[in-house]
């Protein structure tokens, strides 16, 4: 695949992981933080040395033609408002969970209904020409690190428009090692998020661990 110049917002596990693994495969990566000159941003400089670009959100996005949301899910509505013309036109991967539901699961060991975790309507009313995939939100940081079980790799379901953009979500999916199984377009956004439900079920509330759970399609 080309070259692809990619702006991650946020630099947390999620977003420096996918970073890591982008830049190794020789893309442009551009982070996104609130305070460029914070500690964590300059670990983050340290241990990717010249490969990546960390400025704020607007300075990554200005350079970018692909966004990954990875900031915590409680900001990133304020996030797409503030810089929706640079998102506008642009692939745009929603990474981000709005962490507060899923805090309340936690710590009730209950799921409530009808919560949602995606910020997706809002990229739609604030960016209505971005091209919008829901990706890499159903597991933590631990399966994109490192994708293979036992020696079978790992599948993220995912959901956007068909086409090249497609391709291009389906190729950066592959370059971090995991399979990309399309689940249909945005509006099948609910069940991709069904699939971090189950995670979480798996990972977290029984206690299975985040580095040990990730789901895969079986075929005949």
């Amino acid at each position: 695949m080309p070259e692809r110049r990619i702006a991650i917002l946020g630099a947390g596990p999620v977003g420096s992981t996918l970073g890591h693994k982008w830049a190794r495969a020789g893309h442009t990566v551009a982070f996104g933080v609130k305070d460029p000159s914070s500690e964590r941003a300059q670990s983050l400089r340290a241990h990717l040395g010249e490969h990546v670009l960390i400025g704020s959100p607007a300075d990554a996005l200005a350079m970018s033609d692909i966004a990954v949301l990875a900031v915590p899910g409680e900001v990133v509505e304020e996030l797409i408002i503030t810089h929706a013309h640079l998102l506008d036109h642009k692939i745009v991967i929603e990474a981000a969970n709005k962490l507060p539901h899923i805090q309340k699961t936690l710590s009730t060991k209950k799921w409530a209904d009808h919560e949602p975790l995606t910020s997706l309507s809002t990229l739609q009313a604030h960016a209505p020409h971005a091209q919008v995939y829901r990706a890499f939100n159903s597991y933590g940081w631990e399966p994109f690190a490192d994708p293979f079980y036992q020696g079978v790799q790992a599948d993220l379901f995912y959901c956007g428009p068909e086409g090249e953009t497609q391709t291009v979500v389906e190729q950066l999916i592959t370059e971090v090692g995991l399979g990309p199984v399309r689940l249909g377009d945005v509006d099948q956004v609910e069940v991709v998020d069904d699939v971090l439900r189950l995670w979480v079920t798996l990972a977290l509330l029984q206690g299975k661990g985040r580095d040990q759970v990730a789901l895969k399609v079986l075929t005949r």
